[in-house]
């Protein structure tokens, strides 16, 4: 009969546990201990389990149709095509962003992020731009507090009061635009400014502008997100550590002193 394509027995897969990309080993929904499918009336459902952890599963619920030729004599040959759709899955598939951005938001503003890349996925502009704006306002003060430590960091005091100051402003643009002047050159990578790019695109806002534009401002708005709590964290964080282990060779710790086998009884 010859070759009948089937589903992968492993696949990689992300695992939020493990926080890594591992092999995900395939196997039936009810008996770890076979790889086969089960069927459901309506098509067949799969597992597969993350084999780091054994704690992570995914089920795919998908159809498997064959196709024949009748020859000449009225008989059919053998399979000549196979089908495989996709029907469904368990958990439902989402967007996620990188566990670096992840990392650096708070459960809430994360949800907000997630639907905001479903939004921009799916072209809804208006819709991916609004969550990305909310995203922007709840993220503000790690935002601005992210920018004043790394000028603290640097021994400059006084800028990153400046900056910090801009968290007394209740208006979100007036917080981003006192912030982005306050930031020095040495916050500028490029020349560029991070949270100048950030209120450029925040403070267009969505009023006027068609679905299609608010898609062309969330995927800008997107980028500068993304870069800042990536891209640009990470520098700051490393540049921190790097620096606080440099000082600690500067600076070596003193072995403490032995006591005085004189001292008075």
């Amino acid at each position: 009969m010859g070759y009948v394509p089937d589903l992968p027995r492993t696949i990689l897969r992300d695992c939020s546990t493990c926080e890594a990309m591992p092999t995900w080993m395939r196997r039936n929904p009810t008996n770890d201990h076979s790889p086969q499918s089960v069927y459901v009336g309506v098509g067949q459902i799969v597992s597969y389990r993350c084999s780091h952890c054994g704690k992570e599963e995914v089920r795919v619920w998908f159809d498997f149709s064959e196709s024949r030729v009748k020859n000449k004599d009225e008989a059919y040959s053998p399979i000549a095509g196979v089908t495989l759709r996709k029907l469904g899955q368990w958990p439902a598939q989402r967007i996620e962003p990188s566990r670096e951005l992840a990392k650096g938001l708070t459960e809430p503003v994360l949800d907000l992020f997630k639907k905001g890349l479903t939004s921009l996925t799916h072209g809804f502009g208006l819709g991916a731009l609004a969550y990305f704006r909310r995203v922007v306002e709840d993220a503000s003060a790690e935002l601005i507090d992210l920018f004043a430590d790394r000028a603290g960091a640097d021994g400059d005091s006084e800028t990153a009061q400046a900056i910090r100051a801009a968290e007394q402003n209740s208006r979100m643009e007036d917080r981003l635009k006192v912030a982005s002047e306050a930031l020095p050159p040495t916050l500028r990578p490029g020349g560029v400014n991070p949270l100048a790019v950030l209120y450029a695109h925040y403070s267009r806002g969505i009023h006027g502008l068609s679905d299609e534009e608010c898609l062309t401002v969330a995927q800008q708005l997107l980028f500068a997100l993304q870069y800042i709590f990536e891209n640009w964290k990470k520098q700051m964080e490393e540049a921190a550590q790097f620096r606080l282990t440099v000082q600690q060779w500067s600076n070596p710790k003193k072995t403490p002193e032995r006591p005085d086998s004189r001292a008075k009884e």
